[in-house]
């Protein structure tokens, strides 16, 4: 990168709060002091625990060639540079629309309920094969993943992977205008978000703003076998890609099997018929992988390749991940959940324990509106079917998990506790060699934790032998 002080400040809106060289020029863009690379612009975003404007100081004795401002900061050294704006996040966004205007590269938007970061990841990995790519790291959210995504691109890169998440109506718009991407996928529509957008109408209108945002040139890639996401191709001036495994579909995924170590399937197009492996669980996975073999499919990535991409991929953490614990299997699901991901996530507890006790840790699912409890309760009846001992973790609404099972569950097998630390100590006493054990909730319970404390409970160790 190579901006000029004159762009930043026409992309920014800003205006130079204390004087600067007419030819200073920014070579990067960071909001984090620790990893600041000099000649960087600091950008000292507000979090939830600190405000980034105390960190100007040291992004300064760190090299930045200047620090955007929102007001006056005290002691910071001679010759700093600041530039004032009105708002951090929408100059961050300008900054990132006008460097992505400089730039040739092919952008790829994903979007969804669930499933974006793990297709993401898929997509990047299949189109690597073939191109110099870039995609949005695991944990950024939606409002600076994008612009850093864009921002951290170089004249190298050929194709950026960038994950569309959103908070409202709206959003993935103003997202689409900053990247441009020129080929679109949209996993699925379920009920996150439910909270802030009132209706799954309302999700579906704010995830269908990537489709009506692709160019007539571009491809929209749309999940066959989700029917408000088929239904938004008539939304799309692109050409539209389908895929699927229940539904008819360009690019569909047929003899699905799990096996002992992922899935296995045939991935079938016009064009091309193979066989692929993926080693990760779940019928929701190989439809991520659908969706980015179509993808690549439609930039050109030849099917040997592809195949050999999906078979080395690895899931980011805590999405289903398998972590083994003294004879213990924990599948790791902790990073976010909803009542479609938590239905996927039964489903591959089923399919995996072949036989061995099954154990669901479930905590609560957030931002799911004034239906948040009966869809807990629902959840809580349609994990019955696939465990033998359910643990429901936090208050509130996960009491509702409980709730619902206890009609099919007896009530030896079902176990309500406040926090996670309680849940540690429960687990200690109930888990046994050969069981398999399903973690999962939203991000805001840090689920996390329970599989860390089920790790250091099973670990052997001098108390493992006390009486």
């Amino acid at each position: 990168m190579r901006l000029t002080l004159e762009e930043v400040l026409k992309a920014t809106g800003g205006h130079l709060a204390s004087p600067g060289p007419s030819s200073l020029t920014i070579s990067g863009v960071s909001t984090d002091t620790r990893t600041l690379r000099p000649g960087d612009l600091f950008v000292p975003l507000r979090g939830p625990r600190t405000d980034g404007h105390n960190f100007i100081r040291d992004a300064f004795a760190n090299g930045a060639a200047a620090s955007l401002v929102t007001h006056a900061v005290q002691g910071l050294p001679s010759g700093g540079v600041t530039i004032h704006v009105r708002d951090l996040l929408q100059a961050l966004a300008g900054l990132a629309a006008h460097y992505r205007s400089t730039l040739g590269v092919r952008v790829v938007g994903v979007t969804g309920s669930v499933g974006k970061t793990t297709t993401t990841a898929m997509c990047a990995a299949v189109l690597a094969t073939q191109y110099r790519v870039a995609r949005t790291k695991d944990e950024w959210n939606a409002e600076i993943g994008v612009p850093l995504t864009l921002l951290g691109l170089d004249r190298a890169h050929q194709v950026a992977i960038v994950e569309m998440a959103m908070r409202g109506l709206g959003q993935i718009s103003e997202l689409v205008a900053i990247a441009r991407p020129e080929i679109g996928v949209l996993t699925n529509i379920a009920e996150s978000h439910l909270e802030l957008l009132g209706s799954i109408d309302n999700v579906a209108r704010a995830k269908g703003e990537l489709i009506e945002g692709l160019p007539a040139s571009g491809t929209a890639v749309l999940n066959a076998d989700d029917p408000r996401v088929i239904a938004l191709a008539a939304r799309s001036k692109a050409r539209v890609v389908t895929y699927g495994i229940d539904a008819a579909a360009d690019v569909r995924g047929t003899s699905v099997e799990f096996t002992t170590s992922g899935m296995r399937f045939t991935i079938t197009s016009p064009d091309a018929r193979i066989s692929a492996t993926l080693p990760v669980f779940g019928l929701h996975n190989v439809r991520n992988a659908l969706a980015a073999a179509s993808v690549g499919m439609a930039m050109g990535v030849k099917m040997d390749a592809l195949r050999d991409a999906l078979a080395h991929h690895h899931p980011p953490k805590m999405r289903l991940q398998p972590v083994e614990a003294s004879g213990i299997l924990i599948i790791n699901d902790a990073y976010n959940a909803s009542p479609t991901s938590m239905q996927a996530a039964f489903e591959v507890l089923s399919e995996v324990s072949r036989g061995r006790r099954r154990v669901a840790v479930l905590g609560e699912m957030k931002e799911l509106g004034p239906s948040s409890g009966m869809m807990h309760f629902d959840v809580g009846a349609a994990v019955a079917d696939f465990a033998d001992i359910l643990v429901t973790v936090g208050g509130g609404d996960a009491v509702e998990i409980a709730n619902g099972a206890a009609g099919a569950m007896a009530s030896e097998r079902v176990h309500t506790v406040p926090s996670t630390m309680r849940a540690i100590d429960l687990l200690r006493e109930l888990l046994r060699p050969g069981d398999v054990v399903l973690v999962k909730g939203s991000r805001a319970m840090e689920m996390e934790r329970v599989v860390a404390g089920i790790v250091e409970a099973m670990r052997p160790g001098p108390e493992a032998h006390q009486g």
